[in-house]
């Protein structure tokens, strides 16, 4: 009988917890007990200071408190690619010193142009436009951004007075297109031109043109705001010269045009300052007879990431023949492996350095310096001063 007892009645002897159960119960109740005894007070979260942060500086845009700050009332904006303009610019701003003015030259792509409409706020202002026409009739590069904002310009010049010389080639379709519009399109915007556009031909003399225009322009402007010439003449020295002793040689250029050492280190991006230098892997001259050369030319710019687009310009830099710097080096008795810097002594200008610097006196007579050309008339004129006896300064 005992093999036969129902399973219902073993059912009800076994107990309610299993041992398990009564397992699982005492960790959790003892977890629960820890938490609630030795449990850490959350830390508070420290309050940092914050820090002041610089806000990011703006580049001053505005010509005219540029002007009013340092006394200013004639500007002279160049739009150039050969520096040819930018030359005439600051010969003209030095000009006007000697009839009581104050001039400063000025790159319209580091300038709110739109400005031209508060020139009046300066008493006996005058705004004087070196622009020169390149490619087909186009803006140069710093001057692009100026020519598309005046197509769509509605602004009031009327209280704006101008000038304008012009820098171009005849032998172009467009010739000095960029002065002729400027020109033209100030006068609609009511603007009051004070003085004849100028035009200056480079397929003929571009500096007698510039300097002929230039001797009829001062008279006109004594004119019109009643001034006379000072009779003193302007000094075109605006640079110091630094002999480097002790500089490393890393620090010096070699022949660059902006990144030092970027002949050495080809880097992207490639712009004007910073030239891609391509190998040419064809040179193959094209015609005959006559005296011109016409030649076929191929440049490998693998490696560059250049695209080639229709119009695009091709720069040669070439170099000063070597036996000439040295008998320049001769005459002037200097060690044409000086290093040195020409530190402009105008702080107020954008430009601290005629070339880049600090290099050698070779550098500069090799890579940087014009010396075959013969010299323009205001480095004549300046040349002449240390000239004896005075048959020879004459």
């Amino acid at each position: 009988m005992a093999d036969t007892q129902p399973t219902e009645m073993m059912e009800e002897d076994e107990p309610f917890f299993s041992n398990l159960d009564l397992f699982l119960f005492s960790l959790i109740a003892g977890l629960l007990i820890y938490w609630l005894i030795f449990r850490k007070k959350a830390e508070p979260i420290p309050e940092f200071k914050k820090l002041e942060t610089a806000a990011p500086t703006t580049r001053d845009t505005s010509f005219i408190d540029k002007m009013k700050k340092t006394g200013k009332n004639i500007v002279v904006f160049y739009g150039s690619q050969t520096g040819t303009a930018e030359e005439f610019s600051n010969r003209l701003a030095k000009d006007a010193h000697r009839y009581g003015m104050k001039g400063m030259a000025a790159d319209p792509e580091e300038y709110d142009l739109s400005e031209l409409s508060r020139m009046g706020e300066i008493d006996n202002s005058l705004a004087i436009f070196c622009l020169a026409t390149y490619g087909e009739g186009d803006p140069t590069d710093n001057a692009q951004d100026f020519y598309d904002w005046l197509q769509e310009a509605d602004a009031d010049f009327s209280g704006l007075k101008y000038t304008v010389f012009a820098l171009g080639n005849k032998t172009y379709e467009h010739y000095n297109a960029m002065g002729k519009y400027v020109d033209k399109r100030l006068e609609e915007l009511g603007a009051q031109r004070i003085f004849d556009l100028g035009m200056g031909d480079d397929d003929g003399n571009l500096e007698e043109d510039f300097v002929s225009w230039r001797e009829q322009f001062w008279p006109a402007v004594c004119e019109h705001f009643g001034v006379e010439a000072t009779g003193e003449e302007s000094s075109i020295r605006q640079y110091e010269l630094k002999v480097h002793t002790d500089l490393n040689m890393n620090k010096v250029y070699t022949g660059e045009l902006g990144r030092l050492k970027s002949f050495e280190n080809q880097k992207p991006p490639f712009d004007s300052k910073n030239p891609f230098l391509a190998p040419v892997t064809v040179n193959r001259k094209l015609n005959k007879g006559g005296e011109r050369h016409l030649m076929h030319l191929e440049l490998d710019i693998t490696g560059s990431k250049i695209r080639y687009e229709s119009g695009d310009h091709v720069a040669v830099y070439p170099i000063n023949d070597t036996a000439m710097v040295n008998k320049i080096g001769e005459l002037l008795a200097v060690d044409l492996d000086t290093v040195i810097s020409l530190n402009n002594l105008d702080e107020e200008s954008n430009k601290k350095h005629p070339f880049p610097c600090p290099t050698t006196y070779r550098t500069a007579l090799t890579h940087y310096l014009d010396i075959t050309n013969s010299p323009r008339t205001n480095v004549l004129y300046e040349l002449a001063q240390y000239a004896t006896p005075n048959i020879t300064k004459e």
